[in-house]
């Protein structure tokens, strides 16, 4: 026994040293091993303590000991490895340095997504959204290309199509503006077609987020971003629209979402007098009549002067409309065609549907107004009780400031305009009427209001 003790007693004083620390990035672990492990741990927590007091000098000491030996032991090194990146770019002075560190922090996503990127919450297609914001924030001027984030966010909608966040959402179709303004006539139709892509599913977005107010908000302020951007780019003109879908619309007429989508498209660019526009109406229409189908054969209709074809269809429209607000507008539609066809009190009537769908609609008080002022004729044989129309028009201008502020400069225009043709004062006290007298205005306007002079 003392000789084999003895022999195991050699061979063991011959072994090398072992070390017993391994880092983690040479053996897959998480922490590392021995000393190693000791040494992440301690550096992780001081990292994440100096971080929460914006001590980002200290914090980077730490973090750059964490990054390089253990990179799989928490999502913090990367979270944190952003903020203390952010500061250092802030700090350098010569662009040389700042290269550097925007290079670091592009290789800092990279590596997220290599040890992260399957992480449930936020796993790899969120990761690309925070390397696409710091991209276009640290980027160099000199080389920076929305296109390299642009395909990145690409790849983040097509997997995660409305579930997509509301920022990513707004930052993809900024940069696909960016790129649009860069080279129009190449990127137009792409641009077209993104805006297409992903105006539905922020649709179908905000109407599932309809009892989460702060997830509902941050998705309609999306879609408006986007739709105003959108209206603002010149991409959308009728001509450019027309070539780009006049080959298409045959090839897709019984495709309802691409005819849907062509129609909303056209709408937002004011072209629904287009010819293009009343093809794709029809085609849908015959698919799956909607409120929006509706409204573009009406629109064919008014162009071709066919008003009770326009009518029908308006009123299809409204049946089959959800929004109370487009509801409103489609009714100011059908009582603008009664005006033209001069039936004042079927205008009136549609009008006042307009504003009880509305309260904000504010044409439809201009309109009511107009009216008055125009079809004044009809209600008395007296010149001046005929004048009285006036009064009960300026009224409706009145109610049309008070609806919407937007109105205000054309209806103070108007209220101006016919101030000067309130009734006489003299012919009035002859009748006796006096003023601030309530009064019926006669005939069919049969409104009461209150006996003024200019």
């Amino acid at each position: 026994m003392k000789t084999n003790s003895l022999f195991l007693g050699l061979m063991i004083a011959a072994m090398p040293a072992v070390s017993f620390a391994q880092k983690g990035i040479t053996d897959g672990s998480k922490y590392g091993h021995g000393e190693d492990s000791i040494r992440c741990m301690q550096n992780l927590s001081m990292m994440s303590t100096y971080t929460k007091q914006k001590d980002f000098e200290s914090a980077a000491k730490c973090w750059e000991i964490v990054y390089a030996e253990c990179p799989k032991c928490s999502k913090n090194v990367y979270i944190n490895g952003a903020d203390i990146l952010a500061d250092q770019y802030s700090k350098a002075k010569d662009a040389s340095t700042k290269a550097q560190i925007f290079n670091r922090m592009m290789k800092l996503y990279d590596d997220r997504i290599k040890y992260f990127g399957k992480d449930k919450k936020n796993g790899k297609h969120y990761i690309l959204g925070k390397k696409a914001a710091d991209y276009m924030t640290f980027a160099p001027e000199n080389s920076k290309d929305p296109k390299v984030p642009y395909g990145w966010l690409t790849e983040v909608i097509e997997n995660q199509g409305k579930n997509t966040s509301a920022g990513v959402f707004s930052q993809y179709f900024y940069l696909s503006d960016l790129i649009f303004k860069g080279d129009k006539d190449g990127f137009r139709e792409s641009y077209i077609a993104d805006y297409i892509k992903i105006g539905p599913m922020l649709n179908e977005k905000i109407a599932e987020c309809a009892g989460n107010e702060k997830d509902s908000l941050a998705y309609t302020a999306a879609k408006t971003d986007i739709d105003q951007r959108f209206a603002v780019s010149g991409a959308a003109d009728c001509a450019t629209l027309d070539k780009v879908y006049a080959s298409k619309i045959d090839a897709n007429k019984n495709d309802k979402d691409f005819l849907n989508n062509v129609l909303k498209l056209f709408a937002i660019a004011n072209c629904t007098e287009s010819s293009v526009y009343f093809k794709a109406a029809a085609y849908k229409h015959k698919i799956e009549p909607s409120a929006t189908s509706a409204r573009g054969l009406a629109s064919q209709s008014i162009k071709a002067k066919d008003y009770n074809k326009a009518l029908s269809y308006l009123n299809d429209a409204v049946n089959l409309e959800t929004s109370n607000a487009e509801k409103s507008k489609l009714q100011l539609m059908i009582a603008g065609i009664y005006k033209d066809l001069k039936n004042p009190t079927a205008s009136r009537s549609a009008a006042q549907k307009a504003i009880a769908l509305d309260r904000t609609n504010a044409n439809a008080y201009v309109l009511i107004g107009v009216l008055y002022a125009t079809f004044n004729n009809d209600i008395s044989d007296d010149a001046t009780i005929k004048k009285t129309a006036y009064w009960a028009a300026v009224d409706q201008w009145e109610k049309a400031k008070q609806a919407n502020p937007s109105a205000a400069g054309d209806a103070t225009k108007l209220i101006n305009a016919y101030k000067q043709y309130f009734p006489d004062k003299t012919q009035l006290f002859m009748r006796n009427i006096t003023p601030g007298q309530t009064f019926t205005v006669p005939g069919w306007i049969n409104e009461k209001t209150t006996v003024r002079f200019e």
